[in-house]
């Protein structure tokens, strides 16, 4: 932690005036009210002032090593009073030696020095109580904004390691759904599902290449859904249809990398694997004010019971979401009149 006041030239310059009118607050004093020569009335009150503003910059180093303690407070008060002694004594010395070697030919002075030895201590003593008071405000406002940024840092790496954890759940969610697809064509139309291997490896190797950004343009994370539709629409042919229709505004808006699978394998896995008749998967993204709004649709037939899930897709995809935005995004679905819909509310400005 650096010196609140030597650490930068802002904070040097306004000490410096603060000393500079404390001067000419003596410099009035001992004009007006003692009667002293102009000469000696510089020469003290500048001498004076400077030397003790040099000295309460050392007040830092006591306040800064010896934190208060709240229940045994007696080791923090004594080693105070022994350091401002010590700083106190330094000035107070320093300056009348100084100042009755300077004035040394001028006894009316002299012997107001002598004088006034016992109130310039006390004052002194005062105002290094107000700057270790004040030090120790910098001290606490320095440690809480420490903390706050390592309470933020722990929160990116939690957030992170929160996000590879909800990644980590979606690639052998599919890759077991992909496999299971292929072994069900293997002895049907080992030709198609020649086919949706190789699709498959592509499709793996892209993700692979791209699994440390967490972010990509929407139009680079749909080309990645093509492939995967495309993998699928092996196996399920004219059954499967798709449709995307994206605004010219969405293709370079950053989104989280494979985001939108687990919603395309749900809309497969409850809605084509049933339906005898063909199933149209639409996407679309439009922007809104203060959002991207993207939705994922699918037919369905209400009155065929769905295959039961593990329920991973959709939650997976909300506190995906919720960590990547900060609260800030949204997801919602609903399934009326045969319809099923989810919509992710991606917020413009997130970081």
């Amino acid at each position: 932690m650096s010196h609140p006041i030597t650490g930068n030239r802002r904070s040097i310059l306004i000490y410096s005036l603060v000393w500079l009118m404390v001067a000419a607050t003596l410099g009035v004093l001992y004009l007006y009210v003692f009667d002293f020569p102009l000469q000696v009335v510089l020469s003290d009150a500048l001498l004076s002032s400077f030397l003790f503003g040099f000295t309460g910059l050392l007040a830092w180093y006591p306040t800064r090593y010896i934190p208060f303690q709240r229940q045994s407070p007696f080791y923090s008060i004594l080693a105070h009073v022994v350091a401002g002694l010590v700083i106190m004594g330094s000035w107070v010395l320093l300056s009348y030696a100084m100042l009755n070697a300077i004035f040394s030919g001028q006894a009316d002075y002299v012997e107001f020095l002598n004088r006034t030895v016992v109130w310039r201590s006390m004052l002194g003593g005062l105002i290094y109580l107000v700057l270790v008071l004040i030090y120790y405000l910098v001290s606490n406002n320095q440690k809480l904004q420490e903390r706050s940024q390592q309470e933020e840092r722990l929160k990116g790496m939690v957030r992170e390691a929160e996000l590879n954890m909800l990644k980590s759940q979606i690639n052998p969610h599919f890759l077991f759904n992909s496999l299971n697809s292929i072994a069900s064509l293997t002895m049907s139309n080992p030709e198609e599902a020649r086919e949706m291997i190789i699709r498959l490896s592509d499709f793996l190797r892209y993700s692979l290449k791209h699994r440390e950004n967490e972010y990509i343009p929407l139009s680079e994370e749909l080309g990645r859904m093509k492939d995967y539709l495309a993998i699928e629409k092996v196996r399920f042919g004219e059954k499967l249809l798709y449709e995307f229709k994206i605004s010219g505004e969405c293709d370079k808006f950053p989104v989280p990398t494979m985001i939108f699978q687990p919603l395309f394998e749900n809309a497969i896995r409850h809605s084509v694997y049933e339906s005898v008749d063909p199933v149209t998967i639409k996407f679309s993204c439009v922007p809104e004010e203060g959002y991207m709004k993207a939705v994922i649709s699918n037919d369905y037939d209400p009155a065929i019971p769905t295959r039961k899930g593990t329920g991973v897709g959709l939650q997976n995809v909300r506190q995906r979401i919720a960590l990547a935005y900060k609260e800030k995004g949204a997801v919602q679905w609903s399934g009326k009149e045969g319809v099923f819909t989810v919509t992710i509310l991606f917020p413009r400005i997130f970081m």
